[in-house]
Parts: structure tokens; sequence; C-alpha cells
């Protein structure tokens, strides 16, 4: 089995973080603590969000990172895009087997169909904010 990719779900949790604290500035450290990842995937996946333009970074003893702008300017689609995550689903690899019909057309029916979910899938995520995780956050008691 491959291993499963959360550069999406880290990459929408650091962004709520930053928005939750949105105009001050905000450290490594302190999403490292609230992803309870390891430093270097928040860092890359902070660096992938500052090369798109949703972050602001400032590097050095006193690093900080902040929103680019404010949450309800920002979809989750932005972010999908931004830390490059995969597509929801994938294929399996395998050799065709050429005496058998599903192994021959497989792939090819599978990726009409995962190509129509993975489109439905970025719309969805093009109408949601950050704003609206950002505001579940600062609900929290």
């Amino acid at each position: 089995m491959s291993r499963i990719n959360n550069r999406f779900s880290v990459g929408v949790h650091i962004m709520t973080a930053l928005g939750d604290h949105h105009g001050e500035p905000v450290t490594s450290a302190h999403l490292t603590v609230s992803v309870r990842a390891h430093e270097s995937q928040v860092r890359g996946v902070l660096s992938k969000l500052a090369k798109a333009g949703l972050v602001v970074t400032s590097r050095g003893r006193n690093g900080f990172s902040s929103l680019s702008r404010p949450a309800n300017k920002i979809s989750l689609l932005q972010i999908y895009n931004a830390v490059e995550a995969p597509p929801v689903f994938s294929i399996h690899t395998y050799p065709k087997e050429i005496t058998c019909r599903t192994s021959c057309t497989h792939k090819e029916a599978m990726a009409e169909v995962l190509d129509d979910t993975q489109q439905a899938f970025e719309a969805r995520l093009g109408k949601r904010l950050l704003s609206e995780l950002v505001e579940k956050a600062r609900s929290y008691k």
C-alpha cells in the first residue's frame, strides 16, 4: 500500500492557524506544535504556501509567517493547488492481462470516472473559504 499524503490537511491546518492569528506574526515553532508534525514538513508546506502567494514569511531567529490576505479571500482550492497535493484517488498500476476484458479496460474506465470526480472535488473546494475553518477554530471553547 502507498503512504497517504496529508499535505493538503497540513496546509489547511497551517492556514487556519495563521487566519486565527491574522495580523500577528506566527513562528514556525508555534505552527509545528499546532500541527503536531515534523518541523521540516511544516517548513516545506509553508514554503509552498509562500511561493503561491498565500503566506508572507520572514526568515531568521525572529522569523514569522502570516496570511498574505484575509481568510475570506482564500479558497481551499488555492491551498490544495499551492501544496501540490496529489489527486484524491489513483489507479493501481498493473500489467494488463490480455485474456481479461476487465484488466484491458479498467484503467481507461477508471480514468474517466476519477477525472470527473477530481473536477467535482476541486470545484467544491473552490467554493469553500479558509474563513469558514478560521471561524470554526475561533468558536472552540
